[in-house]
């Protein structure tokens, strides 16, 4: 039942995207768990993956996060990761490889250091620095910063802020001698109090769902991402690449009272 309702309202959605002009410029995914037996929506399976990619490799053009910003009004779309979880070395890691497709892992530094998993469901167990540094010796890995302990960035103070962003970056360069380029904000919520810190110390700074007007040509600060959810399926995900499913997100942001950029 639960099944049906999500597709039935995601047809509805899609509905009422046909309304919107569909925003131009690159389309940066957000994936978390392949596989994994969750059945959160962030989880992807992996024959579903497996598709997604195909897909992607025939009708689009699969770029970096650099060379997105390179050629903002490009349609090219851009894969990235969030949080760092094993399943990503073992499920995705070789099906990227096996196409060359490059993509960026936002990481959670005190699940890798600690290898206690950030939330405790099936699939959570996180990746190991050892892993990591095999997906950089790809050379399809960039790897950009997700704090230490992924806190909700509108509920700490300045202090905790620059304790999260100090402690991550310490251990990047520590761990893979990477000082990250780029930022994604925990559960892509967006801080005035963080942001003066995040575009110190970060060329990019990432949010979660796309609105429906792209800002993130004009501040490379403020990059709205495209969440894929699992049952987009295959039928809903090329819709996530023309449209967004933007008022699916924006449902989805006033019911979890986000109403930040």
């Amino acid at each position: 039942m639960r099944s049906r309702l999500r597709q039935a309202s995601k047809a509805v959605f899609a509905g009422l995207d046909m309304l919107v002009h569909p925003a131009d410029g690159p389309r940066v995914l957000i994936y978390h768990q392949i596989g994994g037996g969750s059945g959160l929506e962030m989880e992807v399976e992996v024959d579903t993956f497996q598709w997604q990619l195909d897909w992607l490799s025939d009708n689009c053009r699969v770029v970096d996060l650099e060379g997105a910003l390179s050629r903002p009004d490009e349609r090219g779309v851009v894969l990235t990761f969030d949080d760092g979880y094993q399943s990503v070395h073992d499920l995705a890691f070789p099906l990227l490889v096996e196409r060359r497709l490059p993509f960026t892992l936002y990481v959670t530094t005190d699940p890798i250091e600690t290898g206690r998993p950030l939330r405790e469901h099936p699939g959570s167990n996180p990746l190991s620095w050892e892993q990591i540094k095999s997906m950089m010796g790809t050379g399809l890995l960039t790897i950009g910063a997700h704090t230490h302990t992924h806190p909700d960035f509108r509920v700490i103070g300045a202090e905790a802020v620059e304790r999260e962003l100090s402690i991550s970056n310490e251990l990047l360069d520590r761990r893979l001698g990477v000082t990250p380029r780029h930022f994604a904000y925990p559960w892509g919520y967006w801080s005035e109090a963080a942001d003066p810190h995040v575009r110190v110390r970060f060329a990019t700074a990432a949010l979660g769902s796309r609105l429906p007007r792209e800002r993130w040509r004009y501040d490379s600060h403020l990059i709205h991402r495209v969440p894929v959810q699992a049952s987009d399926g295959t039928r809903w995900f090329k819709k996530r690449i023309e449209s967004g499913l933007v008022f699916e997100e924006s449902v989805r942001r006033r019911l979890r009272g986000y109403e930040g950029p």
